[in-house]
């Protein structure tokens, strides 16, 4: 399911968890969380993808760079969690 087929509305739920793969069609990780920016017309669209090869579940909103808790949380995200996660830029994406 190449992005380009998914120019009407999708809910998130169809994207998540799905397989994601490099060019050279090896799998590269499964689709744990969306990043969306607001466009003109006020609807939020999918900009990129936040791809994890580890278990997804464990991720506790630490995937992302923004996000900040106690230091010691934030440490073993950094060396932990986030070691096995990548952005996808939705345009970019192999299903």
């Amino acid at each position: 399911m190449p992005p380009e087929h998914l120019e009407a509305p999708v809910r998130a739920s169809r994207l998540m968890n799905r397989e994601v793969r490099d060019r050279s069609g090896h799998v590269i990780g499964r689709i744990a969380d969306l990043q969306t920016t607001r466009g003109p017309d006020g609807r939020e669209r999918v900009t990129a993808t936040i791809v994890t090869s580890g278990r997804w579940g464990r991720l506790l909103g630490y995937e992302r760079d923004e996000a900040s808790g106690p230091w010691l949380l934030e440490k073993l995200a950094r060396y932990v969690l986030r070691r096995h996660t990548h952005r996808v830029a939705f345009r970019d994406l192999i299903l």
